[in-house]
């Protein structure tokens, strides 16, 4: 497919250029996911790169959230460089602001902070976002608390 091509072309350029920028906005809210929401968030590997010498690799990950759908808590072993392709996130870690993301945002991801909220913001809109990290080869990006 041509198109999906240039899509994940696309989507690793602007990982490149956006790495370190992010745009969000604070507020305070307390949510607790529902763990049936969790099965319907779909995760696929789209690039795997070996790192010589090593046991790691460089992984490139596309999530997608369903309309309205939010995470369990849960923890990141590595930190992680993400990048919103399409829709409105809403993230929070343990001491801090919930913080939204929207289509052309970057974030981190920090390693082994509890993170507390994770979830599309819309009720009618799909929430489609890329994250990549150096991870151990049978290692998984995300552990439940």
């Amino acid at each position: 497919m041509r198109s999906s091509r240039s899509s994940r072309a696309l989507v690793l350029a602007v990982l490149g250029a956006l790495a370190g920028c992010s745009r969000a906005l604070g507020v305070n809210e307390a949510v607790t996911a529902e763990p049936a929401a969790a099965a319907k968030v779909a995760r696929k590997v789209l690039e795997r790169t070996p790192i010589a010498g090593t046991d790691d690799e460089l992984r490139l990950m596309l999530i997608e959230y369903p309309p309205g759908v939010a995470g369990t808590p849960h923890r990141h072993p590595v930190t992680g460089l993400c990048y919103v392709v399409e829709g409105t996130a809403e993230s929070q870690y343990e001491g801090e602001p919930l913080k939204t993301f929207r289509t052309g945002d970057s974030y981190q991801d920090p390693a082994t902070k509890p993170h507390l909220i994770f979830r599309n913001a819309s009720a009618t809109q799909p929430l489609r976002f890329t994250c990549s990290a150096k991870l151990g080869k049978s290692q998984e990006f995300v552990e439940a608390l």
